[in-house]
């Protein structure tokens, strides 16, 4: 009879840890169609139909994403995930999140670094835009957003238009100003 020893698989190494780096960017230098987003919700003055028609009629709508409070407050809350979010974070995940708070994120960090974000574009009520950098969820990737965001009330809102950049791993960002970050 022949004995068959079987080793163990040495335990799988920790995760990286995730880090977010973010770059806060003049709103000039959003995207073309991140401008006439923020252009649009400017002229609008806050959520309503027409800035989703807008969104629709221009193609738009699919690189938005869009959390909001109950009317009585709250957290914010996923009500529309994108293509962008989806395809980078995951299909699995967007059903996870949709409808739920933010804080249900199962990428802690990530969502944290975001989350001021939002918390800062509803607050002063002023468009902000990054380049952001994330590293130890999943492959590496990087983005820009502009970000719009309403308070009205007890009710808060946040609307994302995403630009994923096409790398396989972080962009080393120059400062503001330099010709290559123009380029």
């Amino acid at each position: 009879m022949t004995v068959l020893a079987f080793r163990r698989a040495a335990p799988p190494p920790p995760p990286a840890p995730c880090e977010v780096r973010i770059d806060r960017q003049p709103v000039r230098l959003a995207l073309d169609w991140q401008q006439a987003i923020i252009d649009e919700c400017r002229r609008h003055g806050g959520i309503n139909p027409d800035i989703v028609r807008f969104l629709k009629e221009s193609g738009l709508l699919d690189r938005c994403s869009f959390l909001a409070s109950d009317e009585d407050g709250g957290p914010l809350c996923f009500r529309f995930i994108g293509r962008p979010a989806l395809d980078t974070l995951g299909e699995a995940w967007g059903r996870m999140v949709l409808g739920q708070p933010e804080a249900v994120d199962p990428h802690c960090e990530f969502a944290a670094a975001i989350a001021r974000q939002y918390a800062e574009a509803i607050d002063t009520g002023e468009p902000v835009v990054n380049e952001i950098v994330a590293t130890g969820i999943g492959k590496p990737f990087s983005f820009n957003h502009a970000l719009i965001g309403w308070r009205s009330g007890n009710r808060r809102a946040i609307l994302s238009a995403v630009k994923m950049h096409d790398v396989a791993g972080p962009r080393r960002l120059l400062p503001v100003g330099t010709e290559a970050h123009a380029a």
